[in-house]
């Protein structure tokens, strides 16, 4: 089941086109990532999916509700954390998550019921009774994210919800959020820069620049597109004999892209760098070649990202 559904979706500002014809869909318990360049269209595409803003055209539903016809009803089942951090730092956490249940529509018993075990999951309820003013970055974002999740929403939206924190705190911030999603089933759509930090987190990410998705993919999908693993191995210097047969042998392996081979250095890209590594070392052993050592440099989401945006131009 789709969870959220987005569907040739335009949206301009005058002459400029922040989104362009823009189609994914999320299952419901799904961690969705959206990544891109600043400009890319992560944060528009996120406001419309708040139902802060409404699309030129195309169609967005979530839970089966659209969101422009049924902005109330979407507003039920969305929970949103934005860039910049909405809680008051004159408050205490429980003075800000009580003004925001009492937004919400929710009863002073749930309220606290909900508060507790939030704060207790987020680690600030031994801080609930101080000042925010008096947090850190990454416990004001941990206050944001708690208060977006208070009513139980079935999707929550994250914009940059670890920018400017350092990397132990978007690691704890990630921990938190994935478990809860797991426990409570909320599909989550975050957008980032950090492509790394999803590589282990999301089922699916999309990457977006000029208000275009330029692909949509698991993270190993993403990075076996690229066939960019390279695999060094060193041996002695090759006998002529032995030259034809390993050439046949790595063109017979249909995951290798391209490869080089010099009388004492074999080097190979593929998109199965692991896979292929074990099956050369085993060949060339066999083969009666001197092996000294060998090296598997794997690709990685920021070889993703750099391979999708630097070469096709940043917007500025």
């Amino acid at each position: 089941m789709y969870e959220l559904i987005v569907n040739d979706v335009c949206k301009s500002f005058g002459k400029k086109a922040a989104l362009n014809n823009v189609s994914l869909k999320v299952k419901k318990g799904a961690i969705f990532g959206l990544t891109g360049p600043n400009g890319a269209g992560k944060s528009t595409l996120t406001s419309i999916l708040a139902t802060l803003s409404l699309p030129n055209e195309g169609t967005v539903k979530i839970s089966g509700v659209d969101v422009v016809s049924n902005v109330k009803e979407v507003r039920k089942k969305v929970g949103v954390t934005f860039q910049q951090t909405t809680v008051f730092s004159t408050g205490t956490a429980w003075e800000n998550i009580l003004i925001a249940g009492k937004m919400y529509g929710m009863s002073t018993s749930k309220i606290m019921e909900r508060g507790e075990h939030l704060l207790k999951e987020f680690d600030l309820f031994q801080v609930s009774n101080d000042l925010v003013g008096t947090y850190s970055g990454g416990m004001k974002r941990k206050l944001d994210i708690a208060i977006s999740l208070l009513y139980k929403p079935e999707v929550l939206l994250l914009d940059e919800p670890t920018a400017g924190l350092d990397p132990e705190s978007r690691t704890t911030l990630w921990k938190i959020v994935t478990k809860i999603s797991q426990d409570e089933g909320t599909t989550i759509f975050v957008t980032t820069h950090y492509l790394e930090e999803l590589n282990d987190l999301a089922t699916e990410i999309a990457l977006i620049n000029h208000g275009k998705i330029l692909d949509i993919g698991t993270p190993k999908e993403l990075i076996n597109k690229l066939a960019a693993d390279q695999i060094e191995i060193h041996y002695r210097k090759l006998h002529l004999s032995n030259v034809q047969k390993i050439e046949e042998y790595i063109s017979d392996l249909k995951e290798v892209v391209r490869y080089e081979l010099k009388p004492t250095t074999l080097t190979i890209m593929t998109s199965q760098g692991q896979q292929i590594l074990s099956k050369l070392l085993r060949y060339l052993i066999q083969s009666n070649v001197e092996i000294e050592f060998s090296e598997l440099k794997q690709a990685t989401l920021n070889d993703v990202y750099l391979a999708n945006f630097n070469e096709k131009g940043v917007e500025q």
